[in-house]
């Protein structure tokens, strides 16, 4: 069976994308089904999405969340919403090859991940830490033609730290789990022959249960435009600029580039796991029409506000790192896509602020394994 060359996912409103039009969901006979069951699939992955955090299930009913059973409910959890989303978008699509190919305008995505990240010493102080993540996103996209569309897409998630005999940063443990919550809007338009010029403003929550709203708001744009110098490169310069739970504002530029080297690799912007600033770098590989392979890296600087109860009220908590990970995905057809990572994070970084800002503590950890699974769906 012959290689086709890689076809990229229209990128929900969370992350910088390079610039591509959406992806037409005709393929093989298939025939995305109408907007009325479209919308009901959405709604009915919000409902479970939003459905109460803590499971009724035998398995997990009475234990004491260890690590090793938080992170058997959180692959349950993620499991479940994807079985539930699964099945409907199965439902979502119906083989019409009968039929002439339709174009509908408006989309509907649902994404999802999970990742762990394993125990790692802290360099700088006693004691160690483990993470465990997760995030979901759901977004609506109407193109009206090949080169020009916007949409919107809300998301959620959390990452919940475990640190283990700690003696520095806090005298304690200094947060626990972090919320992460997310609306974007993104416009796509196209200009002149070749270029494309891209637009996403977000506003952004980072904290912990308890903490404060207000203080854990953050504001940003990613904006960039490419030109299509040819069939198999697309390439231009961006730039993320982003207000801080501190004072000031973050400004980082960015390359925007779709190149298909050959008929089995390509070199391409990447987004990252919901809760990272920017885009990384990805190098596919296609082997054959369903599998793929990458090697991705980025930089993830994540900052948060703590609850007013810990050991630093108000305070501020980041984490810094260069995660590089391999990565296998499935894509049987357009509409479902899963993927499975591992990989390590270098130069990590674990810093405390107070709440005017003076950092408290800071320490830098050892290399970290991650590994995790993400989906994606798209109807």
């Amino acid at each position: 069976m012959p290689v086709r060359k890689l076809t990229r996912w229209t990128v929900p409103a969370t992350e910088p994308p390079y610039i591509r039009p959406s992806v037409n969901l005709n393929h093989s006979g298939l025939i995305v089904a109408p907007a009325i069951m479209r919308l009901w699939v959405f709604l009915c992955v919000f409902l479970q999405l939003s459905s109460p955090k803590h499971t009724d299930s035998g398995i997990l009913r009475g234990t004491n969340f260890t690590k090793f059973s938080e992170r058997l409910h959180l692959m349950y959890r993620f499991m479940k919403i994807l079985t539930v989303a699964t099945i409907f978008c199965v439902f979502g699509v119906q083989n019409l090859s009968a039929q002439a190919p339709q174009q509908d305008p408006v989309s509907f995505n649902f994404d999802g991940a999970i990742a762990f990240q394993s125990d790692t010493d802290l360099s700088d102080v006693e004691g160690s830490f483990s993470v465990n993540r997760w995030f979901a996103s759901m977004g609506v996209n109407y193109a009206w033609d090949f080169r020009n569309s916007i949409g919107v897409s809300v998301g959620g998630g959390s990452a919940k730290y475990d640190f283990d005999e700690l003696t520095g940063i806090g005298g304690g443990d200094p947060w626990e789990e972090i919320q992460d919550t997310r609306i974007s809007l993104i416009g796509r338009f196209g200009f002149g022959e070749r270029g494309s010029f891209i637009i996403i403003p977000s506003f952004r929550y980072n904290g912990e249960k308890d903490s404060d709203t207000s203080e854990g708001r953050t504001w940003g744009v990613f904006a960039g435009a490419a030109w299509r110098l040819n069939p198999d490169l697309t390439i231009g310069p961006g730039i993320g600029v982003f207000s801080r739970l501190e004072d000031g504002t973050r400004v980082f530029p960015i390359l925007i580039i779709d190149w298909q080297i050959n008929e089995r690799w390509s070199l391409s912007t990447s987004r990252g796991l919901a809760s990272s600033q920017g885009p990384g770098l990805t190098l596919g590989y296609q082997l054959n029409d369903t599998w793929s392979f990458g090697l991705t890296s980025r930089y993830e600087n994540v900052e948060f506000r703590l609850d007013e109860d810990g050991t630093t009220p108000g305070g501020l908590g980041k984490d810094q790192a260069w995660p590089v990970v391999l990565s296998a995905a499935w894509e049987p057809n357009k509409v479902v896509k899963l993927a499975a990572f591992a990989g390590m994070e270098f130069g990590g970084k674990l810093k405390l602020k107070d709440p005017f800002g003076d950092t408290l503590s800071e320490s830098k950890y050892d290399a970290a394994a991650i590994y995790g699974a993400t989906f994606e769906l798209r109807f």
